[in-house]
């Protein structure tokens, strides 16, 4: 990376305001509590479930929830064009609005999404609107 994309993706986290679109993330982010949704999990896993009349929301929304409590969140989408364009549509809600199903995330949560190799497996038109590109 470049030092002015180092410095702009600075810019971008400290904003907060949008998800940031960037091809890797150093294992060391995610061992320091960042919570991972990888791009191929089943609806179900991404927005929840219901158990009889009850919501239960996603395991990782429990977590990004927790991690909450002891230092800005990070929830990472990984991946997120290795799964077909209409796939990757599940995202919108999320990335958009910042929220799972009735559950909004952490108005501080950062969010970023990985890729790689564009050329061959694009990202979908209006979810790529909702990111900011390093």
């Amino acid at each position: 990376m470049k030092r002015e994309q180092i410095d702009l993706l600075g810019e971008y986290i400290k904003a907060g305001k949008s998800a940031v679109l960037i091809e890797q993330i150093p294992e060391s982010v995610i061992k320091k509590g960042a919570v991972v949704i990888n791009s191929d999990c089943s609806n179900a896993e991404l927005t929840g479930h219901f158990e009889n009349l009850e919501y239960v929301a996603p395991e990782w929304y429990k977590k990004l929830m927790e991690s909450s409590k002891l230092h800005i969140p990070v929830l990472i989408i990984k991946d997120i064009n290795k799964v077909p364009e209409k796939e990757q549509r599940k995202f919108i809600e999320l990335l958009k609005y910042k929220k799972v199903y009735v559950n909004k995330i952490p108005e501080n949560c950062r969010i970023f999404v990985t890729y790689s190799d564009l050329k061959e497996n694009p990202i979908e038109e209006e979810v790529y609107s909702f990111m900011a590109q390093i």
